[in-house]
C-alpha cells in the first residue's frame, strides 16, 4: 500500500513517533506544512499526527479538509494513556470510527513561547487548588512546570500492527 505519516509537532515529540511509524511501515513521514493537499490525494494510506492540548489534536481539521476519509490518527499527549483519556480526545475530536493511536511524549518547557509557558502555570495552579484531585489532576501538578519525556518506541507497536493489517 502506498502511504505516508504526516504530521504538526510543537516540540519534536510528534516529530519522533512520527518517523519511527514511517521507518516501522517502510513509508514517509513529512510535516504536515511540507505536503500539499494535491500530494496527500496521491496516497492509498494517510496516518496523521498531532500533538494535544486541551485534549484537541492539533492539525487534525486541516487533515479533515483534504481528506474526508481513509486515514489513521495517532495524538502525543504529555498524560499517560488511560481508556479515560482515550474516549475524551475521541468525542472532543469528533473522530468516531476512525482509528485512533493515543501515545504518551513529553514536555519541553525551553521549546514553549512565553504564552504557552504562562498558560501551563495557570493551569497547574487551578489543577492545585481543586478539592477532589483525580489521578490525572496529581499528574498534570506533578509534570507541568517540568520538563521529562516519556516516548518510547515500542508505544508505536498497535498503529503498526494495525496499519499493516488494512
Amino acid at each position: 500500500m502506498n502511504r505516508i505519516v504526516v504530521y504538526q509537532s510543537k516540540t519534536g515529540f510528534t516529530r519522533q513517533y512520527a518517523e519511527w511509524i514511517g521507518a516501522a511501515l517502510g513509508c514517509e513521514a513529512r510535516p504536515i506544512k511540507h505536503i500539499s493537499a494535491q500530494e496527500l490525494k496521491q496516497y492509498e494510506g494517510v496516518i496523521f499526527g498531532g500533538w494535544i492540548m486541551g485534549n484537541m489534536i492539533m492539525g487534525l481539521e486541516m487533515i479533515r479538509k483534504e481528506i474526508p476519509c481513509n486515514y489513521i490518527v495517532f495524538a502525543v499527549g504529555i498524560s499517560p494513556k488511560s481508556d479515560v483519556l482515550i474516549r475524551e480526545i475521541k468525542e472532543q475530536n469528533k473522530l468516531g470510527d476512525t482509528p485512533f493511536f493515543y501515545l504518551e511524549g513529553g514536555l519541553c518547557q525551553e521549546q514553549l513561547g512565553v504564552v504557552k509557558r504562562m498558560m501551563l502555570k495557570m493551569v497547574k495552579k487551578s489543577v492545585l487548588k481543586k478539592e477532589n484531585k483525580t489521578e490525572q489532576d496529581l499528574f498534570m501538578a506533578r509534570a507541568l512546570g517540568t520538563s521529562f519525556d516519556h516516548s518510547d518506541e515500542t508505544f508505536i507497536q498497535p498503529l503498526v500492527d494495525f496499519a499493516l493489517s488494512e
